[in-house]
Formats: C-alpha cells, structure tokens, sequence
C-alpha cells in the first residue's frame, strides 16, 4: 500500500512533547510545538499594492522562537474565463514566501485564491463584487483601493487575512512527495512537499486553492546545518533517506532530550 505521509504534520512531529525526564523525581520538561505553516498577521496597501507580513514560531521546552517575513505581495485580479458578468470570480495571488525558522528554510510556490462571491451576500459579499465588478471594467486595483472607505479597507484586508490564513492551514495536509540530499553548502536535505488543487469554504465564500497554473501548492523545506531543527533534520536524514521510516525517527529523536 502506497504510504502517504503528511508534509507538515510529520514537521508538526518536530513538535511533539519533550516532557520526558530521565531522571524520576525531576519536574517535566515545558511542552514544545512548531507551526511552520506561515501565517499573515498584517497586511497593508503601500504604494496601491496590498502586502503582507507575518511569522512562522518553534516553542522548545517553553522558549519561543519566531521567523519573521514581510512584503509578501498580495494581488486582487478578475479570475479568466469569465461567464458571471454581476459578480465576477475574483483571483487572489500570494508570494512566495520564504523564512527560516531554526535551520528549517522553507519557500513556497505562488499561491491562488479564486474566490465566488455573492451580490447581496451580506457586508463582505457585496464589498468583493463590487470590486470585482470595478476591475471587470478595467479600472487599477490600486484605484479601486484608494476609493474605499478607511471602514471598507479594514474590512476587506481583514478577510483577505483569514481566507489567507484559512488556506495555509491546509498546507498540514501537505503530501511528502520526495527527500533529496543537500547541493549547497550546509544543506543536507530537502523536503518536496504537495498540496492540491483544493476546493474550500472560507468565510462562506466557495474557494478554490492552486499554484496559480492549475496545480498543486509546493513546499520546499531545506534543512541547514548550524541551527536546532535544521542540525535535527540533517541528523536524522544522514542516517539514510527512507520515507517509510523518517516520520518515525523524527518522533523518536524528539521523544528524548534536544
């Protein structure tokens, strides 16, 4: 049977608890966890373009650890093959995004967004048809958002973050697809990853997730050496590039001391 192993939830097994002591009457140790799926936390107009911020955190035994990225660039367009002419399909465009996070450098492909609105499907519905319909008829994006009320823009950035937001949380059911040995100097392994296309629900509105090309969402996650969970990952993947094996001995390394 074809063994599937999820991308970022085997790297969320880079997480599991480090709460076990070898010596009995000493106190546990703080949890750990580690969310590398990105996450936006802001996202601004500069210039009439809408970018975006955020981070990507590793919590080790009750120490925090944080990979920023920033001006991340998000574009609002009117999706191809039209044939809603009131609410057209809007195209919504984010990245690449790239951070590192404790010698776990991890690039993702473009990410797209086709998003179905609905006139009269309340505040948000009718706030992205409209815009829709403004870039239907050739006018700029950065028109469009210099027009907005200062109660418009905040709302349409703020749902423009959770669908964002919604549609990385997906990347932990990302596929395992390929380990490759390092090329550059430091690296010592490389995770392919795959995720979609994808049809979701998000803030009601019908979503279909892609790479902007009709495929799947690509993770690249290169481990270096010199940094806690890169020298981890490199440790574990020196020992041999077996998929069946590797989610386990992630686990295994992680269930003693770091």
């Amino acid at each position: 049977m074809k063994t599937k192993l999820s991308c970022l939830t085997a790297l969320a097994a880079l997480t599991a608890a480090l709460c076990v002591s070898p010596v009995a009457i000493q106190a546990a140790q703080p949890p750990s966890s580690l969310n590398i799926v990105p996450t936006i936390t802001n996202l601004a107009v500069v210039n009439g373009q809408i970018v975006g911020s955020g981070i990507a955190t590793a919590t080790i035994r009750g120490r925090v650890f944080t990979s920023a990225f920033a001006n991340v660039p998000v574009n609002i367009s009117v999706a191809s093959n039209q044939t809603n002419t009131t609410c057209p399909v809007l195209n919504l465009t984010l990245g690449p995004i790239n951070l590192d996070l404790l010698g776990l450098v991890v690039q993702t492909s473009p990410i797209c967004l086709d998003i179905t609105a609905t006139a009269g499907g309340g505040l948000l519905g009718n706030l992205l048809c409209n815009i829709s319909g403004l870039l239907n008829q050739g006018l700029p994006l950065s028109q469009i958002l210099g027009g907005l009320s200062a109660g418009d823009l905040n709302t349409l950035l703020t749902s423009i973050r959770q669908i964002l937001n919604g549609a990385l949380g997906n990347l932990l059911s990302a596929v395992l697809t390929g380990i490759t040995a390092g090329a550059a100097p430091g690296e010592c392994a490389i995770l392919n990853l795959s995720l979609g296309p994808l049809n979701l629900t998000l803030l009601g509105l019908n979503v279909t997730l892609d790479n902007c090309s009709g495929g799947p969402v690509t993770v690249t996650i290169t481990a270096h050496h010199g940094a806690l969970l890169g020298n981890l990952l490199c440790s574990l993947t020196n020992q041999g590039l077996n998929l069946g094996t590797l989610l386990g001995d992630i686990l295994g390394a992680l269930g003693g001391p770091l």
